[in-house]
């Protein structure tokens, strides 16, 4: 009889899977989409009239749209410099690396759950 732990079992068939479905260009976005708002400071000061708040408004925006695509260029560049090890690869396999480690915690837990108490 062959011995096979569940658990790898399952924490392998959970990366493949998610390796495999995961969109990284969605991942990619939000995650750039987060850094821009974190580097790109807010409202500030001084937008007491209607005009002052859209000129503020404008140059928000261009700063996020500026920011944006230095971070996408960035991006291009590191996938031309290392194209064993592009950006969107990573992200699967981070994905995959978490999905197979919340595979094995679910299957133990649940083996522990029917367990004897010895």
């Amino acid at each position: 009889m062959i011995n096979i732990r569940v658990d790898w079992l399952c924490g392998q068939l959970a990366f493949i899977y998610s390796f495999n479905k995961v969109k990284p260009a969605v991942i990619v976005d939000k995650l750039i989409e987060i850094a821009v708002d974190i580097i790109v400071p807010g409202r500030g000061a001084g937008e007491s009239n209607w005009f002052m708040r859209n000129l503020r408004s404008l140059e928000r925006d261009g700063d996020r749209i500026s920011k944006e695509l230095d971070i996408r260029s960035e991006l291009r560049k590191w996938d031309q410099e290392f194209p064993y090890c592009h950006h969107e690869l990573i992200v699967r396999y981070c994905v995959g690396f978490l999905a197979s480690a919340l595979a094995v915690f679910a299957c133990e837990k649940f083996r522990s759950l029917f367990a004897r108490k010895r």
